[in-house]
């Protein structure tokens, strides 16, 4: 089974370049500033629940996709991450994890994939309330045997 770092960091790498499709164009910056894991609307999908998770987005255009993840995982123990890559369809690693993520656009709709060490593949789809201030993840985190876990991490705008 995949890696808590692993699956946490795919999906803020998930929900930062599907709004690359909104930020384009005149809606330029909708994720910059910083979120936090509203734990009770969430749903793990019986995979482990995180006890939070805030992220600061500082650039979130198609060409730059930088933010930095701090969150405490079930267990209590805290981790920190930070990405830095593009939506152009190939692979970055993130700092503070081996799991390899790329991006790609089709159709306005960014996706995003992850590759994680173990084999475990994970993909993600995203939406943001019209007010801009609720995230809704959705993900389907595939490990080597086939097993199959979906997700729903729901995100609030603090700032």
């Amino acid at each position: 089974m995949r890696s808590i770092k692993g699956w946490v960091l795919s999906l803020i790498l998930c929900a930062l370049v599907s709004s690359m499709a909104i930020a384009q164009g005149d809606q330029s910056g909708t994720m910059v500033g910083n979120w936090k894991l509203n734990v009770a609307k969430s749903d793990f999908g019986g995979g482990a629940k995180l006890q939070g998770r805030l992220f600061e987005v500082t650039s979130d255009k198609p060409e730059s996709i930088v933010f930095s993840v701090t969150e405490t995982a079930e267990s209590g123990m805290t981790f920190t991450y930070k990405f830095k890559g593009a939506a152009d369809g190939k692979d970055y690693p993130a700092v503070g994890t081996s799991t390899i993520y790329s991006y790609t656009e089709v159709g306005g709709v960014l996706t995003e994939t992850q590759k994680d060490t173990d084999g475990t593949v994970t993909t993600g789809t995203f939406t943001l309330s019209p007010n801009r201030k609720v995230e809704t993840w959705v993900y389907a985190i595939t490990d080597p045997q086939a097993g199959v876990i979906h997700t729903k991490l729901v995100y609030d705008r603090v700032q």
